[in-house]
């Protein structure tokens, strides 16, 4: 590994770009080196994002001017169906890693799962990453100590509300902010896309009931809060599920089992995730609550970054949330 490992990101400007960019600045390992723009190329950095005034310099470039040679680490934060040629590109010029944060890759042959709690191990020398969504990351977390245990080969239900950056920086009729505004409604109902790469992950970890999703658009910017409703073969208290959570994160620093309902403000622009559970006897409800641009998306692709280079997996993403 060099002394500093050389960056470059694609997609600097989108939402879980510019959150990437920020975390990357702050990553004590990390030098950032070229930021891609098509629409922005030639404009400083600092311009388009002003809160990075004074963290960085230069100017965003044009496809044609990011010198793969000169990377040891490619970033992808385009928009789903753009990674390909950007991986051929890397693949041409041996660019030793590159992580996707689109669905492009996800579960796709030659590619690590890039879920960091569960598949740490498969990621040291990993040389192509693709970071899991932020709904799947959510609701994966919640399950899998569940499954793992086989608690939940029942049907599991799952009702979940996103903030509206989760939609991306194009504003639509039906993501733009002022529809959400003091409303909520449901979308995608048990229709959504990370359902199929929530089944697939949840089936190698055990045996999984079928996963039935209501998603909810909400009136914040960011933020997921779910809950999943597993009914386990026999009756598990709350302190017993409690207790199973406890042990399955008890090495992984960035998921945290509180006693209270989990808020987003207590995890906003951070790589927490954190987790509780409830129970009635017949019924276990797990909640889960992460920030969709961090652990959800960018943080979340630091930590495979680190991973896979043998860094601590919160290197450079280990800060706490701003408080209150």
């Amino acid at each position: 590994m060099p002394d500093s490992i050389q960056v470059g990101l694609v997609g600097g400007t989108g939402y879980a770009g510019a959150e990437l960019l920020r975390l990357l600045l702050g990553h004590p390992a990390v030098s950032l080196g070229a930021v891609v723009s098509r629409s922005r190329a030639g404009e400083r950095i600092d311009a388009v994002h002003p809160g990075l005034a004074g963290f960085v310099d230069g100017c965003f470039v044009g496809p044609d001017e990011l010198d793969f040679d000169e990377l040891d680490v490619l970033f992808l934060a385009v928009p789903h169906g753009a990674a390909g040629p950007w991986v051929e590109r890397a693949d041409e010029a041996d660019v030793p890693l590159v992580i996707d944060l689109s669905r492009d890759h996800r579960h796709a042959e030659g590619w690590i799962y890039g879920q960091a709690e569960w598949h740490h191990a498969l990621m040291p020398g990993a040389c192509r990453i693709a970071v899991p969504g932020c709904f799947a990351t959510a609701i994966s977390l919640a399950l899998a100590p569940f499954v793992q245990t086989e608690l939940a080969m029942e049907a599991i239900q799952v009702v979940a509300a996103t903030g509206s950056t989760g939609s991306g920086g194009t504003p639509s009729k039906t993501a733009h902010h002022p529809e959400r505004f003091v409303n909520m409604k449901a979308y995608k109902v048990l229709s959504h896309q990370h359902v199929p790469e929530i089944t697939e992950f949840l089936a190698g970890i055990g045996p999984a009931g079928p996963v039935h999703f209501v998603p909810f658009s909400a009136p914040v910017d960011r933020g997921i809060l779910a809950a999943c409703f597993v009914r386990p073969p026999a009756p598990v208290s709350a302190e017993e599920a409690k207790a199973l959570l406890e042990e399955c994160y008890a090495d992984h620093p960035l998921v945290r089992v509180r006693d209270a309902s989990p808020e987003l403000r207590h995890v906003r622009g951070t790589a927490l995730c954190d987790l509780s559970v409830y129970a009635d006897g017949e019924q276990l409800v797990v909640l889960s609550a992460l920030d969709n641009l961090g652990k959800g998306a960018a943080a979340q692709a630091v930590q495979c970054l680190n991973l896979s280079l043998g860094l601590p997996t919160h290197l450079g993403v280990g800060a706490p949330p701003c408080l209150p």
